[in-house]
Parts: C-alpha cells; structure tokens; sequence
C-alpha cells in the first residue's frame, strides 16, 4: 500500500499472474529449441533458421514484460479529489466531489455478467466488463476484499480491494448514480496508423526481395526445412512469393486493425512481421546459396 489513498498491487501478487509465466515458458521453449537443433543447423549452413528462434522468441518475452508493468501500474488512487483506476481497460478518473458510492454484493446487481475488455481469473477481475443490472463498468476487485461501487454520472467502477475504507471517508455514500451507455471498444488511431505504416513497409520489402532474388534461384525453391534442418518442401518460385506476399498482407490487416484498440499489439506486430521479413529473407538467401552450389 502506497502512503496516499489507494492501492496498488505488489510485485509479489503480479508475478503470480499465470498468463505472465505462460509467455516466458514460450519464450523459453523457443530459445531451447534454437540452441538444441543449432548444430545441425550450421552443419547444413542454414544459420539463419537459429537466428530466427531468437527473433520469434521476442515477441511472447516483451508480452510478459508487458503483462508485467501493466500489473504493477494497475490499482487505484485518489488524487486531489479525483479517483484514478487503471485497468487492463485503461485508465478510469471519477470527480469526487460529484461522486456517490454504496457497498454492493458479489452476486447483486452490480456483479460482473460479461467481461468485455480484460482479465478475468476466479475472483480476480480487471478491465470493462457488463454488470447484472445492464450497465458497463470498470472493474477491479480481489478475491475475499468487499466491492465499493462509484459513479459521478458519466463513469462507473467496481472497486474490492484493500484500502476502500479510506476512500469512503472522501466520497458520498448513498445511491449510485447510473452512468450513460459507453463506446465498450477503446480507438487508438495513431497506433492503428503506425501498424499500417509498418505493415506497408514490410509488403514493399516482400517485393524488393522477390525482385532481387527471382533471378538467382531456380523455377522450385525449398520452402521448408525439418527440425534437423534438411528440406523437405518445396514450391515454385512465383508461389513462394505470393504466399510471402499474401503473409505479410494479412498479418498487416490483422495487426492494424487490433492496434487500433491497443498500442499493445501495434509493438507486437511490428516485431512479428520483422521477425517474418528476416526469415522469408534467409530462405532467399538460402536457397540462392543451393543455386550457386548445384
């Protein structure tokens, strides 16, 4: 517990988020996987192909740190009269001074019906989610603490943490006021505008290596490779490409249209779309190197 009103979770308590552990086990597994199959790999001078474990290895790593910060920034605070909750929604303010607040149950009204927008585990609760009686609130609340609902007329929360008896000093209590009906989805258009821009570039780099290799591979490329790193795959060139091409193109819709909602898959995107750019380049490159040699 910070000094202020509020509370804020310790590290302790975030660490024990399971979606944390599960990105750093992926993260792990394929760091293991490259530095297992790396000698055969190098044996068959495809070093690119271990490279390329490290790189896809990033993405679920910077998840967990993500997963991380956002836990211990989560929680709330009351600052110069304003009541501050940040969850996996974002960040909530509430005017005190026109605030009521009132103890609600679990199971009453004002329980959680639908998660609409974060993380749900048990008791643990976090983000925008629908409440039995229809309205749309953000939520944070703990397993075993009591439930404090507060509106000022245009946001509600759902607070059931420690430290709410401090904050009920600071707020009316009576009935809570209800709340217009709310944008559920959050708009991020600048993160969307940076994802297109990304996604763009990586087509044009698609293109700039189909136009520097065309030449110096044969009509049949080796596409695909085991986990000894022999091949056993191949298409045709043309082919080859349209299925890069047709990659990138989709993974740049996909990703743009979710950042508009989250900066959080604006990073995650660009890293996967380079982390598919390099590869698709080291299988260029690869296969120009068999060229050369047969």
């Amino acid at each position: 517990m910070p000094s202020t009103v509020g509370y804020q979770p310790t590290a302790g308590a975030v660490l024990q988020e399971p979606s944390l552990w599960i990105c750093v086990g992926i993260a792990v597994l394929l760091v293991l996987v490259g530095l297992l199959r790396r000698r055969a790999f190098l044996q068959h001078g495809f070093k690119g192909l271990s490279t390329a474990f490290w790189l896809l290895a990033c993405v679920p790593f910077l998840l967990a740190v993500y997963v991380l910060v956002s836990g211990l920034r989560s929680g709330w605070r009351l600052v110069g009269g304003v009541l501050q909750v940040r969850t996996d929604a974002g960040v909530t303010e509430i005017d005190l001074a026109r605030a009521h607040a009132a103890w609600v149950a679990q199971n009453g009204v004002y329980g959680l019906a639908d998660r609409l927008l974060g993380t749900s585990a048990g008791a643990y609760a976090s983000g925008l989610f629908r409440l039995n009686n229809g309205q749309v609130a953000d939520v944070y609340v703990l397993a075993g603490a009591p439930r404090l609902a507060v509106s000022d007329g245009h946001a509600l929360v759902i607070l059931g943490t420690p430290g709410l008896d401090a904050l009920v000093h600071h707020v009316s209590m009576g009935a809570v006021p209800s709340v217009p009906p709310v944008n559920v989805l959050p708009f991020h258009p600048v993160a969307g505008l940076v994802a297109l821009v990304v996604s763009a570039a990586t087509v044009l780099l698609h293109v700039g290596m189909w136009r520097r290799y065309r030449t110096h591979v044969p009509d049949r490329v080796t596409s695909h490779w085991d986990v000894s790193g022999r091949p056993d795959g191949k298409m045709s060139r043309t082919a080859f490409y349209h299925w890069g091409l047709g990659v990138a193109i989709g993974l740049g819709i996909l990703f743009t249209l979710i950042s508009c909602m989250t900066w959080v898959a604006c990073l995650l995107g660009a890293l996967v779309e380079l982390a598919i750019a390099l590869l698709w380049g080291m299988v260029w490159r690869m296969n120009v190197r068999s060229a050369r040699v047969a």
